[in-house]
């Protein structure tokens, strides 16, 4: 794959945000045109309560955030898990937050609690995402170093047991709970609410400025941890703080739209082809990338099926499974051609 000048990519990029951004708004069930649709968003924003204005306003408009926003967040974090882990097939459920984060709002619903308020299944993922991330870092972590290869295996192992405890509590409910269970479990972006959006937002946006600041260390401990130690790079330091906020960032958007699989691991690798592997430019590229795919395959999960929706992480696994697999083919690599 060839590789573009920043600005052409950051550009393409930002064109196809504005595009998939509209296309959200405006299309669905009752569609409207793209002018329209800013149109009657400015008129909810300014108290206009007609029947097209509370649709743009209250439903798509947040609905559209909160996507944009889980996808960035999900391939920003992509981009840093795999500069820490050196391999392009890390991804944010290596650390075991969408494992942990699906125990706890399994565990919600079952418990009744999430018929009691909105926001228990969200906490409940939210905070079972930072255990399971607490107990994998721990795991891991032996006379204060952190091997990547015990990370990996940490993660698999309470990934698998988190997995197993979502399948045995799901085995124990009624029906009627199970298939809220699972319409979770699949990932989606309905019901998404105003506050939903500005917690997942100020989640994002600070952890995505702590990214930009590991920026340079995160280029150089891509190289290998032997060549970051030679340069002084802390490298502990600087797998702890990532690990941190990765865990913030990804429970945040599990807490809010469920699993949505492969966009943290197509988006980063496919932007490190062609962008580069610099992280000042990988970051926001990625994050872009990341908001782009997770709205068009919003849109795809809308309308393909009309008058039934789809949940959004079926379209995403289904787009970035072959796709992966086609990259894997090709020769090139996300670190470089072979």
């Amino acid at each position: 794959m060839r590789r573009m000048s920043p600005g052409r990519t950051m550009t393409w990029l930002g064109l196809l945000f504005v595009a998939a951004a509209l296309a959200e708004v405006a299309v669905g069930p009752m569609s409207i045109s793209p002018g329209q649709a800013v149109v009657q968003l400015w008129a909810y924003l300014h108290g206009g309560r007609s029947a097209d204005a509370v649709v743009m306003g209250a439903i798509r408009l947040p609905r559209m955030l909160a996507g944009a926003v889980v996808g960035a967040g999900l391939a920003s974090t992509g981009a840093a898990l795999q500069a820490v882990f050196r391999n392009p097939m890390a991804d944010p459920g290596i650390i075991g937050v969408a494992s942990g984060g699906s125990l706890g709002a399994v565990a919600v619903i079952q418990s009744g609690l999430a018929a009691a308020g909105f926001w228990w299944t969200p906490l409940g993922a939210f905070a079972a995402g930072l255990v399971a991330v607490f107990l994998i870092y721990r795991i891991a972590t032996v006379r204060g170093r952190t091997a990547i290869y015990s990370l990996l295996l940490a993660g698999v192992a309470v990934s698998s047991f988190c997995s197993a405890m979502v399948s045995l509590i799901m085995s124990l409910t009624p029906l009627q709970t199970m298939q809220q269970m699972l319409f979770w479990l699949m990932g989606g972006l309905d019901g998404i609410t105003w506050p939903s959006v500005l917690m997942v937002g100020g989640v994002f946006a600070g952890g995505f400025v702590v990214y930009l600041l590991l920026a340079d260390g995160l280029d150089i401990l891509s190289l290998g941890e032997e060549q970051a130690e030679a340069v002084g790079v802390h490298l502990q330091r600087v797998k702890q703080v990532t690990f941190l906020v990765a865990a913030f960032v990804v429970g945040a958007c599990v807490s809010v739209s469920g699993v949505i699989a492969f966009v943290g691991l197509i988006v980063p690798h496919v932007m490190r082809l062609v962008i580069g592997p610099r992280h000042r430019l990988l970051l926001p590229a990625s994050a872009i990338g990341g908001a782009v795919l997770v709205l068009f395959s919003d849109l795809v999960a809308r309308m393909v099926l009309l008058p039934r929706e789809l949940n959004v992480g079926i379209v995403t696994a289904s787009l970035g499974a072959p796709f992966f697999l086609y990259l894997l083919r090709s020769r090139d690599t996300a670190y470089g051609r072979r």
